[in-house]
């Protein structure tokens, strides 16, 4: 008995942590008051947390409208308020009926509705936040708040993804977010990108190495513009990216004017990164099972991390066609990797190749259908930091 009572002892301040790694940051700043040593526990996994990136994920219920999804829900207002972070970037993925359109622009705006979600989850964050994302009425993926996958492929029911990104990162991480208009895009696509330039579009310093890359477009964008983007984006960083991302229905920049592109970049010494993509020729589950085993062996070839988060994007008429069910992908996905959140969304086109090549195709220069808009693919993409 007193051994038994001894080892508790000294499993004490373990057995607290765990506890503690249990509740929301409204529990943890009241049971801090309970003695000194909670207290103690409390305030490092608060410090942790403000450093965290956070996915969050809500789905339709009884609500009619996705304004009652979004802005009036009592879940997202609840999670927002017991965050306790201050939040820098948050990237949303909503899904609906597909937007309505104003033809007259040079880009095609999202309907009012979409707007006012994005807008008003806007509010719920500091001034000095960037919202962007994507309105994609093919579907979104995600992980829900209890940890559960789900990929919500119904046009009609309303749906929300979102990361919330902390002012501060851990150390030896960083991450930028950047937007383009199609003006501008249009005129980076004419002109020669060097390594200053694409530094500048993609909000970078130049001296500084890019791990990944992750980019949405609008279904607007002329392929050459996404062409050259992700040309330079391989070739003047030698191969040594990873990269993913798709085609919205339409995408939202708080920092940009109708944008047609938004992206985020990841890089630091502490930043490490994986992507995938699932050709046409995995057509069965076997198949995309052996794939994704390779991107959980590049994962795990990291070692331990403080966090891992993956992209997800899957082209709108790939998985019910091929295995007739649901959610196979992804629930493929969390077998594999249960303890990494998933979010992303059903696209009109993908982007993405695979990094770190295989050993034998290291040294074999990138093909040029590797930098060109995918179709009937799943492209990946992994980022830990360490």
């Amino acid at each position: 008995m007193e051994e038994e009572l001894g080892a508790m002892l000294q499993r004490g301040p373990h057995i607290i942590e765990c506890i503690l790694r249990t509740l929301s940051a409204r529990e943890l700043h009241r049971v801090s008051r309970v003695c000194r040593a909670w207290q103690k526990y409390a305030a490092l996994l608060l410090k942790e947390r403000r450093r965290r990136i956070v996915m969050m994920a809500v789905t339709k219920q009884k609500q009619r409208t996705s304004h009652a999804v979004i802005v009036d829900n009592p879940d997202t207002k609840r999670f927002l308020r017991d965050l306790d972070m201050e939040c820098r970037l948050a990237i949303m993925f909503l899904t609906g009926p597909r937007p309505s359109y104003a033809y007259s622009s040079p880009v095609a705006t999202p309907s009012l509705s979409a707007n006012m979600n994005f807008k008003t989850m806007h509010s719920y964050l500091t001034s000095s936040s960037t919202l962007f994302g994507a309105v994609c009425s093919s579907g979104i993926i995600g992980t829900s708040s209890d940890g559960s996958y789900h990929e919500q492929q119904q046009s009609a029911v309303d749906c929300m993804d979102a990361i919330l990104v902390p002012k501060l990162l851990p150390e030896g991480t960083r991450m930028s977010q950047f937007s383009l208009s199609l003006t501008r895009a249009k005129e980076l696509a004419k002109s020669e990108l060097d390594r200053a330039t694409l530094a500048q579009t993609l909000q970078w310093p130049k001296d500084q190495v890019i791990k990944c890359v992750i980019l949405v477009s609008s279904q607007f964008v002329p392929s050459q513009v996404d062409r050259k983007l992700l040309s330079a984006i391989r070739g003047l960083h030698d191969g040594q990216v990873a990269l993913a991302g798709g085609v919205a229905d339409e995408v939202y920049s708080s920092a940009c004017v109708k944008p047609a592109l938004v992206g985020l970049v990841f890089g630091g010494e502490n930043v490490r990164a994986t992507s995938l993509v699932i050709g046409q020729d995995d057509r069965t589950k076997e198949s995309v099972r052996e794939r994704l085993a390779e991107l959980k062996a590049n994962v795990e070839a990291w070692g331990k991390c403080r966090q891992k988060f993956g992209f997800m994007f899957a082209w709108c008429g790939r998985g019910c066609t091929l295995f007739e069910a649901d959610n196979v992908v992804a629930g493929a996905f969390k077998e594999l990797m249960p303890n990494i959140p998933l979010t992303g969304m059903f696209s009109l086109g993908e982007y993405g190749w695979d990094f770190p090549l295989p050993l034998a195709q290291s040294a074999e220069k990138p093909k040029s259908s590797d930098v060109t808009l995918l179709r009937g693919t799943t492209s990946f993409a992994v980022v830990g930091f360490v």
